[in-house]
């Protein structure tokens, strides 16, 4: 079935016929070696390429290392397996993977490209998917739309949750630090698409990250890390930055334990108390942890535990690195959406809070969050009533974990010279004939890709139309490093003026994007790290 032809030299595509299928072959050589994609109506897509060595065996938990050239054609036109990952606690978002279709041999990234050869030097935009660094992966999202808009789309998989952020003392001793894998592996992935993307038809000087929730994050933190410089020149953040006070690798704060000392729990609870010792559990199945993991109840809501200062990666707190202007000089377009937690609602995910007020809930959730904030926070999620305090939760739930963070990225960049701009979405989907979910957590993610079905959204003609905007804004920031589009003139967001830009119905321009409560969610948190160092 394969073809045994040997490119000497880089970037051409070789054509032909593919014997499983109507469509046409393509053949790539990269860094490593040989690859076989496949082509149907002028794109191009290679799929599940090894950008890594396999962390298995012996490099479970180790930094990730680069991957070894191979012989011969390597296939690349199915997906690879994912990363493994437990189940999803919120059933909105579950997408169902089984525990077959998983692998710890995952570490791979996918190309989609229109390039009709490899000197376009098309802007280049790598995805970094959600999911709270517990779940999800690369191959759920199709480049097929968006790089119709004159880009190449890479999407990329990484090291997930007890795989991909654990911390432990011998794994510390070992490598000089430990945690944050899964960044590790966004690293080595970006360091892959400068040394191969030009084969592609992509521009290794105008690489765009972008991602959405953990996504978001990973971008966040990919600006900060020193071990990112130069890998990438935009960035897109939606819905998610690291720039709460973080764990710490060996020392415990009064927001969290140390990352080694959660890595021992975690230990514990991967081996059901049998061992701790990173020879034991290295091991263990893969299989057998996540399902020890998933009889954890609290291991899915520690969410924030899991980006840890470890010294290496993350020299110390990220909005520290900001304010001190030493994170990447790009330019960056931030946002999130308007009503961002209505898809997270305790009482519906979890039947055992069915007897939990409203009004308890919004009370215990700012206390809990942000045990520093005052009376003047509270008094701004009034829970006078169950309905009233209902929409309390969401309001503050959405701005704590996302409006004030966004918000606060944007002006951490007046420390260096690019530019910020910042977007509220506001645009409503239809599902199950229904916007009463109105502009949730992801709700963007479907009209950026153009894939309108990825939540049964019921899409209008406005829809169609408005995903297409919103591509075109998209990628006009990933060429160019400015999201203005067509007589839109988008303004850059500082401190003085405020301006974002409202993206629903009406693209319009703003001030003061809930600024009273922004300004008191970020100085709570502010607080605490103050008062730890």
């Amino acid at each position: 079935m394969k073809n045994k032809i040997y490119l000497f030299f880089l970037g051409i595509f070789i054509l032909g016929c593919h014997p499983e299928d109507s469509g046409i072959r393509s053949l790539i050589k990269i860094d490593s070696g040989l690859i076989e994609g496949s082509e149907h109506d002028d794109l191009k897509k290679f799929l599940g390429i090894p950008y890594a060595e396999p962390p298995i065996g012996k490099l479970r938990w180790a930094p990730t290392l680069p991957v070894k050239p191979w012989d011969g054609i390597k296939s690349t036109r199915t997906n690879s397996k994912i990363c493994y990952q437990p189940k999803q606690t919120t059933e909105f978002y579950d997408r169902g993977p089984e525990i077959d279709d998983m692998s710890e041999d995952c570490l791979t990234l996918n190309v989609w490209t229109r390039a009709k050869n490899s000197n376009e030097k098309l802007p280049v935009m790598v995805w970094f998917h959600g999911g709270a660094l517990v779940w999800g992966s690369g191959s759920e999202y199709s480049g097929e739309e968006l790089t119709q808009y004159g880009v190449i789309l890479v999407t990329v998989n990484y090291r997930l949750g007890p795989f991909g952020f654990f911390s432990h003392p011998d794994l510390s001793q070992e490598y000089g630090s430990s945690g944050n894998q899964g960044f590790r592996d966004q690293i080595e992935s970006l360091k892959w698409v400068k040394k191969n993307i030009r084969n592609f038809g992509g521009d290794p000087d105008n690489v765009t990250i972008f991602g959405e929730s953990a996504g978001s994050w990973s971008v966040n933190v990919l600006q900060a890390t020193p071990l990112a410089k130069g890998l990438f020149h935009k960035v897109i953040g939606q819905s998610g930055a690291r720039l709460l006070p973080l764990t710490h690798l060996e020392k415990s704060s009064p927001y969290s334990l140390s990352a080694e000392n959660l890595g021992i729990k975690l230990s514990q609870i991967m081996s059901e108390g049998k061992s701790t010792s990173l020879e034991n559990l290295k091991s263990l199945s893969p299989a057998a942890i996540i399902k020890n993991v998933e009889k954890d109840p609290m291991y899915s809501s520690q969410f924030d535990a899991l980006t840890v200062i470890d010294g290496d990666v993350i020299p110390e707190d990220i909005s520290m690195i900001f304010k001190k202007g030493e994170q990447a000089d790009v330019p960056v377009l931030l946002g999130s959406t308007a009503d961002e937690a209505t898809t997270f609602d305790p009482k519906i995910i979890n039947p055992g809070m069915k007897m939990i007020s409203y009004k308890d809930l919004t009370i215990s959730s700012i206390k809990g969050m942000l045990p520093m904030a005052g009376d003047d926070l509270s008094n701004l999620y009034p829970v006078t009533s169950e309905d009233e305090a209902k929409r309390s939760w969401e309001n503050f739930t959405t701005d704590v974990m996302f409006t004030a963070q966004m918000q606060k990225w944007a002006n951490l960049m007046s420390t260096v010279e690019s530019p910020a701009y910042l977007y509220l979405w506001d645009w409503y989907p239809i599902i199950d004939g229904s916007t009463k979910y109105r502009a949730f957590h992801g709700a963007e993610v479907p009209y950026v890709f153009g894939t309108l079905d990825r939540f049964d959204i019921d899409a209008r003609d406005k829809d169609i139309e408005f995903s297409e905007k919103m591509m075109k804004i998209w990628t006009n920031f990933a060429k160019t490093g400015n999201p203005s589009f067509e007589d839109f003139l988008w303004p850059e967001f500082n401190s003085k003026t405020n301006e974002y830009v409202i993206l629903g119905d009406e693209i319009s321009v703003e001030r003061e994007l809930r600024l009273e409560k922004v300004k008191l969610i970020n100085e709570a948190y502010d607080s605490a790290r103050v008062d730890f160092n």
